[in-house]
């Protein structure tokens, strides 16, 4: 029989025990050494393919301590153990947020129940084949231990939450938050954007760059500003409710929806600005930027563009890399402080690759 978690009450006991955890100077808050082992095991382990392990552990045990009902061995509500519960939305729609505000620890995923572990098993099962099968096998005993523990009474699952917490906190942060001068040139900034830019980073620098610019242009100090959301490059656009990219908004609850645009890592094409006329007019916009990165797939795309943008009921501007930098001249040294802020923390919204944090970390602190 499945069981029901409430995911405010999940959300509120996370950050709450997380608080809780990093405020004391305790390291053990179960007396099981074999738990707070396998914890640390599974936790601290950097393996490709077992960031998965890491969502359903904190989640599982997370779970149990919202609801002592549910079994920490299942996965999905259709699974036949009694106390069946829906592990990956909790882990999706509470973990990670939790995580992207602290650091990114378990790494940084946006989505854990990609991965096969998940959603091919409806609950935890020993023979089911992965590659760490040893590290696998520590995560069913850590997670068995605490469902005979609960239901025997020798198991608090508060405290096995508050462990389990005490050991990700001893993980290494995976987001960014370099020290910026606030007294950056124009010149240093143009500078170091463009060899950040040398690189790709699967089109997420680009973005992120895009999103500091505009950023930086509605930021007037003492004033109410606008929000600026972005949404990761690969999400694919048919999952995605998004006007674009990057979105503005006249406020954090995300209601009125002021500007989008599209950023385009790659030579872009006809179709690719099709598509974007198409979608600023679905979301009733009249305006739209297209921020062209490296330019289109071949002159005769260019002009074919240029006459689909002609002819379109919205405005279409395209938007090119030195048109961007340039936008950062007009801009006084507290915004261009801004700007380099802002991309930090745009990589970290998006959950960027770890490279491309790190490298705009190094040049920001070279400024």
């Amino acid at each position: 029989m499945s069981r029901e978690v409430s995911h405010d009450e999940a959300e509120t006991l996370l950050r709450e025990t997380w608080e809780e955890v990093n405020a004391e100077e305790k390291t053990e808050y179960t007396d099981h050494p074999d738990i707070r082992q396998r914890l640390r095991e599974v936790l601290a382990t950097d393996k490709y393919g077992t960031r998965t392990f890491n969502y359903i552990l904190v989640t599982n045990v997370l779970a149990k301590a919202v609801n002592t009902d549910i079994h920490a061995l299942a996965l999905q509500d259709q699974s036949e153990l009694d106390g069946s519960f829906n592990s990956g939305g909790l882990a999706t729609e509470v973990v990670t947020d939790w995580e992207k505000d602290n650091g990114e620890r378990l790494g940084g995923s946006n989505e854990p129940r990609t991965n096969s572990v998940y959603y091919r098993q409806s609950e935890l099962n020993r023979d089911y084949e992965v590659r760490s099968e040893e590290l696998y096998q520590s995560l069913i005993e850590v997670l068995t231990e605490l469902q005979t523990g609960v239901a025997d009474g020798t198991l608090d699952p508060h405290n096995v939450l508050r462990q389990t917490l005490y050991e990700v906190s001893q993980l290494e942060a995976q987001t960014i938050d370099p020290d910026v001068s606030s007294g950056v040139s124009h010149a240093a900034v143009d500078m170091a954007v463009r060899e950040y830019l040398r690189e790709s980073g699967t089109g997420e620098r680009l973005a992120a760059v895009t999103a500091g610019v505009l950023d930086a242009q509605a930021f007037v100090p003492d004033c109410r500003e606008v929000h600026v959301k972005t949404d990761h490059v690969n999400v694919a656009d048919e999952n995605s409710n998004a006007a674009g990219d990057i979105e503005l908004f006249e406020t954090e609850q995300e209601e009125d929806l002021l500007r989008a645009a599209e950023v385009k890592d790659k030579p872009a094409t006809k179709s690719n600005v099709q598509h974007s006329i198409s979608t600023a007019a679905a979301h009733g916009l009249d305006e739209y930027l297209y921020i062209v990165g490296d330019g289109f797939q071949s002159e005769q795309d260019r002009q074919d563009a240029v006459g689909v943008i002609e002819d379109a009921a919205i405005e279409l501007i395209l938007v090119s890399v030195d048109d961007l930098l340039g936008c950062l001249k007009f801009q006084g040294r507290v915004a261009r402080t801004r700007f380099c802020e802002s991309v930090s923390g745009f990589l970290n919204d998006m959950r960027a690759q770890a490279e491309s944090k790190s490298d705009w970390e190094r040049l920001v602190e070279s400024l």
